[in-house]
């Protein structure tokens, strides 16, 4: 297998690699490390200056797991485990994406990574059984096989209102943060939006801004974090307990350790169901949306009980009734969307620097060259921050020009909405694999992703013990998939929810469900029955 370093190149028409792996987040390193364990000369690619995926690029203030750090963490080598210590229960940007290098270093993949590598296109070839991969620097690559890894909350999005080009104080997106502090004291600062990178870096900018203003589209069901420190103590209980972790992810629907609970919330008085939510509220992490009734997901009822209860909750906590109301959700359910978790959010609207405005009643028009200007005011800022998240799943497909059989893009194969079968391979783009892509991702991704990898990684170790060089999955498993996928948010809340999960959050998307709602154990089922029956639904050759 060669040694490849970052500045080598193989020339249009040189050698061809077995394998691209293209980004260099946790799931794109796992890959890398599945392949290279299996012999394969591989090379990953990332488009970023370090590795960390999402971890390197938003380094927001704020920026945390909302997982618990050694459930997202590798579970697959015995020596990371051992000489990796967390030290919170959530663990902030930094330490991720010092996690990650650190795995880098420890597992020897760096000589394998090609960084400042952004992947422009990537054209199969049937001629030669091969894709050839163009980065933006004009290199063009050639492999047998090619594997995104590219994250599903990875192509940052902006509001549609023109004229940031005009605005002359500083700006930033929190899924491009730079790698430097960012100067908050004295500023007059906006924030514009209130998804989950809104709600963790509200508190921290309202600490130093002379002034803050939020405008907020649409709030959400936040939930507090409750982190807390990781001693020495609990780091060693953690290692002896590592197993019975691993496992317990592995049975529940979102690969976490905290799994919905079996009764009916109905069948409960008010006051026992509010002593199950007041401790779920006062848990870590994501207690309360993954381990509460399981019948709030699916009886209006009793999503409307839960969600009373939180609108109280956000009353009890935000001082202005006026500003409470408006940062309680009206346009879904708890659940329907992934709630944020926060920290200190709802009484930073409590702070006299601290002002919140509805782009609903409001809308923004346009950035001046000194602030915002809404429907009723122009406001000045010397900061604009701009934390609309992401166009989730596909989004970041949609940035490569990526060519099947016969030229038909990607884009053009997915004009209705994502299609694939198992979320492993679309029909038309032979030896093509996504990890964390489309009708795959749900839950903690990391879970989800080392599954796939490793399924990736033994079906290209199949093909290679038979001396096939090529595998396409056809459009009846394709179509079986669709519809397997589809029905999966039937008779759930999910049905009509309009999240980042339906591409809602980007103005002019086409809705269509990205992920997969049947759970990790199902989604674990599927593809491991497809590999024992000789790749169903797959063709070989």
């Amino acid at each position: 297998m060669a040694d490849l370093t970052e500045t080598e190149t193989i020339a249009d028409g040189g050698s061809r690699l077995d394998a691209i792996v293209v980004g260099g987040g946790i799931s794109g390193l796992h890959q890398l490390w599945e392949l290279r364990e299996r012999g394969f000369d591989v090379r990953l690619l990332e488009a970023g200056s370090g590795l960390g995926g999402v971890w390197f690029w938003n380094r927001y203030p704020g920026a945390r797991f909302d997982s618990e750090s050694y459930t997202y963490g590798y579970f697959f080598s015995q020596e990371i485990v051992d000489e990796w210590s967390w030290t919170e229960e959530y663990a902030s940007q930094p330490e991720t994406e010092a996690y990650l290098n650190f795995v880098a270093d420890r597992l020897d993949l760096r000589r394998h990574v090609q960084l400042n590598a952004r992947v422009v296109s990537a054209h199969w070839h049937e001629e030669e059984t091969a894709w050839v991969v163009t980065l933006e620097s004009g290199e063009v690559l050639r492999t047998r096989f090619l594997v995104t890894a590219l994250g599903i909350l990875s192509k940052p999005a902006f509001p549609k209102v023109p004229g940031l080009e005009d605005f002359q104080g500083e700006w930033h997106h929190t899924g491009l943060w730079p790698d430097r502090d960012v100067d908050v004291a004295g500023k007059r600062v906006a924030v514009i939006g209130t998804g989950s990178s809104g709600v963790q870096i509200i508190p921290l900018l309202a600490k130093e801004a002379e002034s803050l203003t939020v405008f907020q589209r649409s709030p959400n069901w936040c939930t507090p974090i409750n982190n807390f420190p990781i001693d020495d103590v609990r780091m060693a209980d953690i290692r002896e307990r590592i197993e019975e972790i691993y496992q317990t992810t592995q049975r529940t629907p979102g690969g976490g350790i905290h799994g919905p609970k079996p009764e009916s919330s109905l069948e409960m008085t008010d006051e026992q169901r509010r002593a199950v939510w007041d401790e779920l509220y006062e848990a870590p992490g994501m207690a309360f949306v993954m381990g509460n009734f399981r019948d709030i997901s699916v009886n209006r009822e009793a999503n409307a009980n839960v969600t009373a209860y939180l609108a109280e909750k956000i009353r009890g906590r935000v001082n202005d009734p006026a500003i409470a109301d408006l940062l309680i959700p009206t346009d879904h359910g708890f659940g329907q969307k992934r709630p944020p978790l926060e920290n200190g959010y709802f009484e930073t609207y409590n702070e006299p620097n601290v002002s919140l405005v509805s782009t609903i009643d409001e809308p923004l028009v346009r950035y001046t060259a000194t602030g915002v200007e809404t429907s009723a005011r122009h406001y000045e800022f010397d900061l604009v921050v701009i934390a609309t998240g992401f166009e989730a799943v596909t989004g970041s497909y949609n940035t490569i020009d990526i060519r099947g059989v016969d030229g038909e893009t990607l884009v053009d194969h997915w004009i209705d909405g994502p299609r694939s079968y198992l979320g492993l391979q679309v029909s038309g783009f032979p030896n093509l694999f996504m990890v964390g892509g489309p009708q795959s991702s749900s839950g903690i991704i990391p879970r989800l992703t080392e599954t796939q990898s490793t399924w990736v990684a033994a079906c290209l170790a199949h093909l290679r013990d038979l001396g096939l060089t090529r595998i396409a999955t056809t459009e009846t498993a394709e179509d079986e998939w669709n519809e397997h996928v589809n029905s999966g948010i039937v008779g759930t809340l999910q049905e009509d929810a309009e999240s980042w999960a339906f591409g809602s959050n980007v103005e002019g998307r086409r809705r269509a469900y990205l992920l997969y709602a049947g759970g990790q154990p199902q989604y674990r089922e599927r593809i491991a029955e497809a590999a024992e029956a000789g790749y169903k639904g797959f063709d070989l050759g």
